[in-house]
């Protein structure tokens, strides 16, 4: 099975994602202090169907759920557009060929350039929550693989999108 996730990781660098990487669950950090960053220092806030507080599972459930996983493939994107494409069309090819049929995307939904919220999403089928909408530490989670903050020539921060997979 582990060869089978490393072509997957290779496989979202074939549909367009920066880097990929495999990495076991227990290895991904939370920081309570995530929600509270979500809270009051993120526009979307109440605002997406995909954000809090609007995400209808408790982070006691989730993190239940959560614990099932073992491994995971972590997505980087320098656009988000690409990131939610790349990282459901992995979450989809772990369903349909590792018979992985609770595998499970966090991406941060840019679907609609507008959320519908407080109407019905327009596409249930490809919203899912974002990494740190769960209270994931994403720098520290990605660090450890190598992943690095990137600035341009005059030091501007690049864009850098991260997403994941969990596979069970």
């Amino acid at each position: 099975m582990e060869k089978e996730i490393d072509g997957l990781a290779k496989k979202a660098l074939d549909l367009g994602a920066s880097e990929a990487k495999v990495l076991d669950t227990d290895r991904i950090v939370f920081d309570s202090r995530s929600h509270l960053k979500c809270r009051f220092g993120c526009s979307r806030w109440g605002k997406y169907w995909t954000c809090p507080p609007h995400l209808d599972i408790s982070p006691e459930a989730f993190m239940d759920g959560f614990s099932k996983f073992h491994k995971a493939i972590i997505i980087k994107s320098t656009d988000p557009k690409v990131a939610q494409d790349v990282t459901l069309a992995i979450e989809k090819e772990a369903m349909l060929t590792l018979g992985c049929s609770f595998a499970f995307a966090m991406v941060l939904c840019v679907q609609c350039e507008d959320c519908a919220y407080p109407d019905p999403c327009r596409y249930p089928h490809l919203a899912r929550p974002s990494m740190d909408a769960y209270g994931m530490d994403i720098g520290k989670t990605v660090e450890p693989l190598g992943f690095k903050v990137e600035f341009d020539p005059e030091g501007k921060l690049l864009p850098a999108w991260y997403s994941m997979v969990l596979i069970d």
